[in-house]
């Protein structure tokens, strides 16, 4: 079972089939029928990510930017029912080590992570670089780890290491960070982090020390697909309709055929008569049940 679809928004996304499982989720639920009960009783399993992979060019030398192949297996999609499919960016647990300022720069405020202490070993390996972080969206948790209702996006991201500095009034350490290549911390600057011009002393919140967050990757904006599976679609109601028929008197058989003359469906008919006068009362045309009668074909008669 396969579907077509494109993703981004305002530049075709190019997702290699090689990270997609790691900037990809796919969730699904099944529900019988459209009631409320069917329908809030629906629970999303995971799908692997592999199921999507990218659309390629007739001459198969390049691929379309941003459309993409959804095969989706019939060992969980093979009832009849509705199906909704959601695909999102994936989310990737972090927690914030501190909320500092360049040493150099101290008007520069960020978020400092320890790349170790990363959920998932492809963003990991990104955070180590520098800039490669730029354009994901930081998602903030509460203490009870509901998300918080606004996000910050990430404009760069450099490793970095603490430098010690005691404040004059206190015997307390604290720390600002400077630019060093073989560190595992990376300092993260967002947008917005400035003060507004109009409200100069109240800088905007990018979180605080231990506060737990998402990074989110900005490729595209969830997907919900809702896939209905039925018994007959057009084209075999179209054969139903239209297609060539044969009746055969002798065996009470009436054989419709499909566009390609192989028989599509077949059905008995007989007469149900008066038990008292023999009259014929109903003919029933009823589904045949005990197997195909392959004799029956339109060349031979």
């Amino acid at each position: 079972m396969g579907a077509l679809g494109s993703y981004g928004l305002s530049i075709p996304v190019n997702i290699k089939d090689s990270e997609i499982n790691d900037l990809v989720d796919i969730s699904f639920c099944y529900h019988e029928t459209r009631s409320y009960d069917s329908i809030t009783n629906a629970a999303f399993k995971t799908l692997p990510s592999g199921v999507l992979t990218r659309a390629k060019r007739e001459d198969a030398s390049d691929v379309v930017e941003g459309m993409y192949n959804l095969q989706l297996p019939l060992s969980e999609f093979n009832k009849k029912g509705f199906y909704t499919v959601y695909i999102k960016p994936r989310e990737i647990r972090a927690s914030i080590t501190d909320i500092g300022t360049l040493t150099a720069f101290p008007d520069v405020r960020g978020i400092v992570l320890d790349t170790t202490e990363i959920n998932s070993d492809y963003l990991k390996e990104k955070a180590r670089k520098n800039n490669e972080l730029t354009g994901y969206r930081i998602v903030f948790l509460d203490d009870s780890d509901g998300r918080q209702d606004y996000y910050r996006i990430i404009t760069s991201n450099n490793k970095c290491e603490p430098v010690v500095t005691m404040p004059a009034t206190s015997s307390d350490k604290t720390y600002t960070y400077r630019y060093e290549d073989s560190s595992t911390l990376t300092f993260i600057t967002v947008s917005p982090s400035a003060a507004a011009m109009f409200k100069d002393n109240q800088s905007p919140y990018i979180g605080k020390v231990g506060q737990n967050i998402l990074l989110v990757n900005t490729l595209f904006e969830p997907i919900q697909l809702d896939i209905e599976m039925v018994t007959h679609d057009a084209d075999t109601i179209s054969n139903m309709l239209e297609g060539s028929q044969l009746r055969d008197l002798d065996n009470g058989l009436i054989t419709t055929f499909n566009e390609n003359d192989e028989i599509y469906h077949q059905k008995e008919v007989y007469t149900l008569k008066d038990q008292y006068t023999g009259k014929p009362v109903f003919e029933v045309a009823k589904e045949k049940t005990n197997g195909v009668d392959f004799s029956q074909s339109l060349d031979d008669k």
